[in-house]
């Protein structure tokens, strides 16, 4: 039979080379050679895209869960600095020590809340802290300001935020307590 396929291959072989096939077949033929085919490079980008989205999402990974670990928890105290406001506006002192001294009392009553709920006294903190840093910031600026009564206006007004914010926590957890005391007598009395 393979007798017959030469014998027929030979007495047409003028026929046969006058057609040449297209390119498409020659580099189909090369891949194959080669060992190469068109899915292994349409493959190789996908793979690399893939192993570098996979590198950057554990990466990301490693970066939140260390920074969403739980950082101890410190108290949240505001400074103020009396001795500056007595002695460059004594008149406006005494309203800045009243307030300096609210505060006090009522992040002493919010340092309870720590042990009980640390992740919610986090978030507290980190809201008076920023009041708190605004506050610095004017009291800095008190020194070397021409207008020193615009910023002592603005530091009692941050101080007074400050102590509204803190009622407003304060109240939050009274809520909070309420709420499972009443939650519990419910249950209670369901029983």
């Amino acid at each position: 039979m393979s007798n017959r396929i030469e014998d027929f291959i030979s007495g047409n072989r003028q026929e046969f080379d006058d057609k040449f096939p297209s390119g498409k077949v020659w580099e189909q033929i090369d891949a194959t050679l080669n060992g190469k085919s068109k899915k292994k490079t349409v493959l190789m980008p996908l793979m690399k895209w893939s192993i570098a989205a996979a590198v950057f999402c554990m990466i990301a990974s490693v970066i939140y869960l260390n920074l969403s670990r739980k950082q101890p928890v410190e108290p949240v105290i505001v400074k103020a600095a009396t001795t500056d406001i007595n002695s460059l506006a004594p008149e406006s002192a005494q309203q800045v020590n009243e307030f300096a001294k609210l505060i006090d009392m009522k992040q002493e009553e919010l340092k309870v809340l720590a042990k009980e709920q640390p992740q919610l006294y986090q978030k507290f903190s980190s809201d008076i802290t920023q009041l708190d840093s605004s506050y610095n910031a004017l009291k800095n600026q008190l020194s070397i300001s021409p207008n020193k009564e615009m910023l002592i206006e603005a530091m009692i007004q941050n101080l007074q935020l400050q102590l509204n914010v803190l009622n407003q926590q304060l109240n939050i957890i009274k809520q909070i307590k309420q709420s499972k005391e009443y939650s519990h007598e419910k249950s209670y009395q369901t029983i």
